[in-house]
């Protein structure tokens, strides 16, 4: 499936992390505070994708997606 939207803004989306919910997933949330009752959209990704440092429970991230609105890369959210 490709996405309708233009490329530049699928490139950092922010995220945190949820929770675990099957051995080597990790459940996302991308865009935080935006969307249904202010949830997001949770996203299940392999813990591969995230760096052991920042696995833990509200982690903030910046997650960049594919055309097919696939997580491709986490890194940390500096504030």
């Amino acid at each position: 499936m490709k996405s309708n939207f233009p490329p530049e803004w699928l490139q950092k989306i922010p995220a945190e992390v949820f929770y675990s919910p099957r051995a080597g997933e990790l459940r996302i949330i991308l865009l935080p505070g935006n969307g249904f009752v202010n949830g997001g959209a949770p996203h299940d990704i392999s813990v591969q994708l995230v760096p052991s440092g920042l696995r833990m429970p509200n982690t903030r991230l910046w997650a960049q997606l594919d055309e097919a609105m696939e997580v491709v890369r986490v890194w940390r959210r500096d504030e």
